[in-house]
């Protein structure tokens, strides 16, 4: 994985000293309880995919989902955004996503006639993930699209049906009377830092995907040779919140990786964007994330390049060796180019916006997979997850709360008389 920056004059060696400096002991602290194997704290994320009750769970859904070509996420959040990227990044097109995240009659509808289409129940496999098991979008979904499935393969529907959440949650408690498979997700992780749990390796293991690659890269991200670019880049976030940056932009060059734009605008934005600290005192100012795609450089692309302050941009990409084509030579539509190859254009498009920010004084973040990509993907989400948790020490704010997100949801079942 290649990463390079370039800053604003202000984020200068010894301010990421500095920095560096604040974040030894918490280094410290997580590196001793990965090597204790404490489970009692957040942290257990960053190396719970050592669990081997977790692999046991992975071969038995090996074994017992062989023929699965269709797969039915329900979860909302942390519960189906990390499936997403993953799987946008790797479809090779054996197996069928739908993912139900949200209360919308017209996706349920698209969802169910796809699910028509199966001719054997063990051809579908439907995964309902709540930690709670109390999500209302998720509880809405799922009570739909089982009893629609239900009419048309009967009561073995639940047999192709993997309940995952706490092991007292009503969701796992419903799985257990109507004999579906159950998975308990760890206490102390919660949903946007579960990825690398059964939240996120049980879809992904039913969808064929290499977890064994997946979970190499995720646990290697703990390597002294990663942890410190976590760090810097943690010290670095620090210092672009000091300094009133409002705007982070993570900029999917490849448009295969959007999806993980929307999987980490959710950890960054429920990790660091808090009312107050843990001092009590009040947080003023955050980078608010957003996602862009190469076609945005004919829209907001025009405002960047027009020196709109205080925006942080993360480059994001890869060179794809398996799917390619050339401009024909013998096609003088696009006569300049003929003969290159996409990923040589794709190439000089992201060199050239680079070029361009650099002349405009617009500080960015650059990353490229160069590691096979179920790797590289594993790899690049361990070290989000840490430098979340590094920045959000830095800021003195709690990582792993999210009070705002609990009011709205407070609000909706007072509505509905829950």
């Amino acid at each position: 994985m290649f990463i390079s920056y370039f800053d604003d004059s202000r984020v200068t060696d010894k301010a990421l000293k500095t920095n560096l400096s604040k974040l030894s002991k918490y280094r410290a602290e997580i590196a001793a309880q990965a090597e204790s194997g404490d489970t009692t704290k957040s942290e257990y994320s960053l190396f719970y995919p050592k669990d081997y009750a977790l692999h046991e769970t992975l071969e038995t859904i090996k074994k017992n989902f062989k023929n699965v070509k269709h797969v039915i996420l329900i979860g909302i959040g942390g519960s189906s955004l990390g499936v997403e990227a993953i799987h946008a990044v790797l479809d090779t097109g054996a197996s069928k996503l739908t993912v139900l995240d949200t209360v919308s009659a017209y996706n349920l509808d698209l969802a169910l006639k796809e699910a028509s289409k199966v001719k054997k129940v063990t051809e579908l496999a439907v995964c309902v993930i709540s930690k709670s098991g109390k999500t209302t979008e998720t509880l809405t979904n799922a009570a739909i699209v089982l009893e629609a499935l239900k009419e048309t393969f009967g009561e073995t529907v639940y047999k192709q049906t993997i309940f995952i959440g706490d092991p007292e949650s009503e969701g796992v408690l419903y799985g257990k009377k109507k004999g579906s498979m159950v998975v308990s997700m760890p206490a102390n992780i919660g949903g946007r830092y579960s990825v690398a749990t059964a939240v996120g390796l049980v879809p992904l293991t039913l969808l064929g995907h290499d977890t064994d690659e997946f979970i190499s890269g995720y646990l290697d991200a703990a390597e002294e040779r990663f942890e410190t670019i976590v760090a810097e880049s943690a010290s670095r976030l620090a210092l672009y919140h000091q300094y009133k940056y409002h705007h982070y932009n993570f900029f999917a060059f490849e448009p295969r990786l959007e999806k993980l734009g929307r999987w980490y605008r959710q950890l960054f934005a429920e990790s660091l964007g808090k009312e107050t600290k843990k001092d009590g005192k009040k947080v003023t100012g955050a980078l608010v994330p957003t996602i862009s795609t190469p076609v945005e450089l004919h829209s907001v692309g025009q405002l960047y390049m027009s020196g709109v302050p205080e925006t942080l941009t993360d480059f994001v990409t890869f060179d794809d060796e398996v799917i390619d084509a050339k401009v024909p030579k013998s096609n003088k539509l696009a006569g300049a180019l003929k003969g290159l190859s996409m990923q040589e254009i794709a190439t000089g498009l992201y060199g050239g916006v680079v070029a361009a920010y650099e002349e405009r004084s617009l500080p960015y973040r650059a990353t490229i997979f160069e590691e096979e990509l179920t790797y590289s993907l594993g790899l690049f989400m361990a070290m989000r997850l840490r430098e979340v948790m590094y920045t959000a020490h830095l800021l003195n704010v709690d990582a792993f709360n999210q009070p705002n997100v609990e009011l709205y949801k407070t609000k909706t079942k007072k509505i509905l008389g829950l």
